[in-house]
């Protein structure tokens, strides 16, 4: 049963999107539109980001932590962790409006959602600028755009890294 919310995206967001999760609702296949401009307040790294008080987690992606480095071409680090925040804020608009869908609450209490700036995907953007990954582990939406940064070998596939979730493990 495909559910549609539609409120003012702001704290009551939240609060819907806790109930669904405390009554058990699935969300992996349903996307659930809480309509309204989401305004981004803050860019916290390559896939997160902030609307007041709520938390949004890109869906489908995973970028490089803020303190991650990789290796460019010649085996020099840079820092692709900061690249990818900058590069997050550099798709947003200069009233940082976004459409979103959630898609999920993760185990830390974000909202998981698939935002979009006008017609743009910004987790497609992100993967395929090569500034994220297709969080596989999560939805293959996006390993088309992983294969384009890939052959294009641009952000960090124009050297060598670690994919994010190993990073964490390590770090």
């Amino acid at each position: 049963m495909r559910c549609v919310f539609r409120v003012l995206f702001g704290f009551s967001a939240y609060l819907i999107a806790g109930m669904m999760l405390l009554s058990g609702a699935a969300f992996a296949s349903t996307s659930y539109d809480l309509s309204g401009p989401v305004t981004v307040t803050k860019v916290s790294d390559g896939d997160s980001l902030r609307s007041g008080k709520l938390r949004i987690r890109i869906f489908g992606i995973d970028a490089p932590e803020l303190k991650q480095q990789c290796q460019d071409q010649n085996g020099t680090a840079w820092d692709c962790g900061l690249a990818a925040r900058q590069q997050l804020e550099n798709l947003l608009d200069a009233d940082k409006l976004l459409h979103c869908e959630l898609r999920d609450v993760d185990r830390y209490g974000r909202l998981v959602m698939q935002c979009f700036r006008g017609t743009v995907d910004i987790g497609a953007a992100m993967v395929r600028s090569g500034h994220a990954l297709a969080y596989r582990s999560f939805s293959q939406l996006y390993v088309a755009d992983e294969k384009h940064a890939s052959s294009a070998r641009t952000g960090v596939w124009q050297g060598s890294f670690q994919p994010p979730w190993e990073w964490r493990q390590q770090n």
